[in-house]
């Protein structure tokens, strides 16, 4: 059903793209636009990745509520210099099939076009089709051969994808983690309070006396402030979707300490240089990214894999002090695999 309801979208879609014929286009597929603070910031990061290229990139987003509505407009007009990115995150296996499903019909309809996806994470829930739903995308996906260039945001979504993907795949950090130079260069601010961002939908793997933990031992830092990232869709401005995860990242950048079960959260705490401990979900996005990519650099972030009040107090403590936070100026996330592939797309003729 869902492959019927996209080809008739598309097939009635008459909303116009317009691309620049002058320059390289780089249009980004399924862009954030619903309620949820990590996701809008990964669609503001994109953006901000792209811009920055000496490369003259016109860049624009589609969100995904007009996916369908342009992709017509979009297929007639792409010139053979222009790349479609399809966005990063953790929507790809069958946890969240709406994207799952957006991105293998954006990649077959424009088979023949150099598309791109952002740095994901790949997720299947514990059940029997499991195999058979990986099967399935990899299928679709490898239609489109050497076309697609898919990368991982941490090494166990890598192994998934170079075992079922036949094309390429490439290795690099959650995109959001690419604004911390743009942190690095503000002024110091004053910190005060502790932020909780904490989730409460499927992915939560916290109990309530988990909680109640963390909000006592909160309580000995200093005043607490609640902020989850996941919002009620009418919170975005759809003529803005930037507003709000921008906003939520001052909030951090203010704040004396975090505690989170968010992969979004510790990366907001990484690369404004708050304090931050960090607490699994139900999956491995965020003891991976943490593993990977955080560990080895930010002294200013811990991760721990149960909760009691001693361990969170006595991380809570090493994480806020001074020689921890020093670590901050020197912090170095990696794309250069990403920028060589979007460099080397970008040239060719």
């Amino acid at each position: 059903m869902a492959r019927v309801y996209q080809q008739f979208m598309t097939a009635v879609g008459r909303e116009r793209i317009e691309l620049d014929r002058s320059v390289t286009n780089a249009v980004i597929m399924l862009a954030p636009d619903y309620g949820n603070i990590g996701d809008l910031a990964i669609g503001y990061a994109q953006e901000r990745f792209l811009e920055r290229f000496d490369q003259p990139f016109h860049v624009q987003s589609v969100p995904i509520r007009k996916t369908y509505r342009v992709l017509r407009s979009l297929r007639r007009q792409l010139k053979t210099d222009d790349i479609v990115f399809l966005v990063g995150g953790g929507n790809m296996g069958d946890l969240y099939p709406r994207l799952q499903l957006g991105r293998e019909f954006i990649a077959q309809y424009l088979r023949g076009h150099r598309i791109i996806s952002f740095p994901q994470s790949i997720i299947y829930m514990d059940r029997p089709e499991r195999k058979a739903s990986a099967a399935r995308e990899a299928r679709a996906l490898s239609k489109c051969g050497g076309w697609l260039t898919l990368f991982a945001r941490e090494r166990e979504s890598l192994s998934v994808m170079q075992t079922t993907f036949s094309g390429y795949v490439g290795y690099a950090p959650d995109i959001v983690l690419s604004l911390t130079p743009d942190f690095q260069s503000m002024p110091r601010e004053s910190r005060e309070g502790v932020l909780l961002a904490l989730r409460h939908d499927a992915e939560r793997a916290l109990s309530p006396s988990d909680h109640q933990v963390i909000r006592d031992v909160a309580a000995i830092f200093g005043a607490t402030i609640d902020r989850d990232h996941g919002v009620p869709d009418a919170e975005v401005n759809r003529n803005d979707t930037h507003r709000l995860p921008l906003s939520t990242l001052e909030l951090y950048r203010h704040s004396s300490l975090v505690i989170t079960d968010r992969l979004h959260g510790m990366i907001f705490a990484a690369i404004t240089g708050t304090p931050c401990v960090a607490l699994p979900n139900t999956n491995h996005k965020v003891t991976g990214t943490y593993t990977d990519w955080i560990a080895k650099q930010c002294a200013y972030i811990t991760m721990l894999d149960r909760v009691d009040a001693k361990s969170l107090e006595i991380a809570a403590r090493e994480v806020t002090s001074a020689l921890a936070v020093q670590s901050y100026n020197e912090v170095r996330f990696d794309y250069s695999a990403l920028t060589r592939v979007i460099l080397a797309q970008a040239r060719l003729r």
